[in-house]
């Protein structure tokens, strides 16, 4: 996995939590890099959930993907 491509979804992340939006779907993550292999985008997100950088929120229904210093607070 290339830490090049880990840092930029990172930043990516961060530049589009400081908007009103701060959970995404993994298809919305995918868009933002439209050059980018899918999978190489999936295995990224999955690492940085491992690191408790990004981090799953479900409704119930659905499940979003979340920057860690925004997750919701219960």
């Amino acid at each position: 996995m290339s830490e090049d491509l880990k840092a930029r979804v990172l930043e990516a992340f961060c530049q589009k939590s400081k908007g009103e939006k701060k959970m995404f779907y993994i298809r919305d993550v995918t868009k933002w890099f439209p050059d980018e292999d899918r999978h190489a985008i999936q295995d990224v997100v999955k690492a940085l959930i491992e690191e408790d950088a990004v981090k799953y929120w479900s409704s119930g229904s659905t499940t979003y993907l979340v920057l860690a210093e925004c997750y919701p607070k219960e």
